[in-house]
């Protein structure tokens, strides 16, 4: 059957032949329901499982990933039914304790966002039940959106010399690592570009507020503002604010997320650059699992932008803006789908 087909059948929630049960899937969200990028990861999943005809559980663990790990644990152990697929984010290392959890049991597990190492699949794989319960995982380039991010905030400066904060999320969780490492790599490469320092903002507007207040002060000649994500993107505007700096003139801010204020800022160029696109990924992952019941294979999804430095001027950002999840899952997922 060709894919367009396919995907006519997703949109419409008809079940294929091979198998008439309905699919059970949940999925541990590591962050909150009310957290901008994870909030929006949630909003399309639960669109997409209506029009696919999945039954989708989604259970927070707001950012405790050893509340994640028990919470797993009770759905293993006291579920009156288990589910046949789990969705799992390799938050600050700990899918490989819940995938230990999850070895007595006949759930087929996918990873998004955030994948275990080679090395760890690799070896997994050698056991003839990774092998079959083991799905490949849906991980965006975060090394290539640090790049590109840190590689437009030079081109803001139109050839002036840039003196640079890094503000990472966190020292473990492989995309902020990979994110921050693709930025760090871009500037170091640049003649005219000095990393002054990188620091940690653990995800929090609070604590990047704080670091970016030290670090005007410390650094007075800083220019350029690298943020791993929205919230902390915002942390630094309001220490630029008190310090009497306008974002956009004299210091240029970047940033990854797609939250309806940070989408706000960069049309008003307070966000000099931003990145987006990654909370597609647990749609099309739910997309790949209907397929893989239906025919034990994975869709190629080449086409599917899961990142890209955004223009305020695209019809996608203006899909973000309203919030129109049908559109974005239509046309950024099943018709791009469709054409590989």
């Amino acid at each position: 059957m060709r894919l367009w087909k396919l995907c006519c059948l997703f949109v419409c929630g008809l079940s294929f032949s091979v198998s008439a049960a309905k699919l059970d899937v949940v999925f541990f969200n590591p962050g909150a329901a009310e957290d901008s990028f994870w909030g929006d990861v949630d909003k399309l999943m639960l669109f997409a499982s209506t029009k696919l005809d999945i039954n989708l559980n989604i259970i927070h663990s707001d950012r405790n990933h050893f509340k994640m790990i028990t919470q797993f644990a009770e759905l293993l152990d006291n579920s009156p039914s288990l589910p046949h697929y789990v969705i799992l984010v390799n938050e600050k290392q700990s899918a490989l304790k819940m995938l230990q959890l999850l070895y007595p049991y006949p759930i087929y597990v996918q990873l998004i966002l955030n994948d275990i190492s080679i090395g760890e699949r690799d070896s997994l794989l050698k056991d003839p039940h990774w092998q079959k319960y083991l799905l490949p995982a849906i991980i965006p380039d975060n090394y290539v959106i640090g790049s590109a991010t840190a590689k437009s905030l030079m081109a803001d400066l139109k050839g002036k010399e840039a003196k640079v904060l890094l503000i990472s999320g966190d020292k473990s969780t492989p995309a902020s690592v990979l994110r921050t490492q693709g930025a760090h790599d871009y500037f170091f490469m640049q003649d005219s570009a000095t990393v002054m320092q990188t620091v940690y903002g653990q995800w929090s507007e609070d604590i990047a507020y704080g670091q970016a207040l030290t670090l005007l002060t410390r650094y007075p000649d800083l220019n350029v503002i690298w943020t791993a994500s929205d919230r902390m993107a915002i942390g630094v505007l309001k220490a630029l604010k008190e310090k009497g700096l306008k974002s956009g003139e004299k210091v240029f801010v970047s940033t990854i997320n797609t939250s309806p204020e940070i989408l706000n800022l960069r049309r008003e160029h307070a966000i000099s650059v931003l990145g987006g696109g990654h909370f597609l990924v647990g749609a099309l992952g739910l997309v790949q699992l209907q397929h893989y019941h239906q025919t034990q294979k994975y869709i190629p999804y080449e086409r599917v932008a899961l990142f890209d430095v955004l223009s305020p001027d695209s019809a996608f950002y203006q899909m973000l803006v309203a919030r129109d999840w049908p559109t974005i899952f239509q046309s950024e997922i099943l018709d791009k789908l469709s054409r590989q």
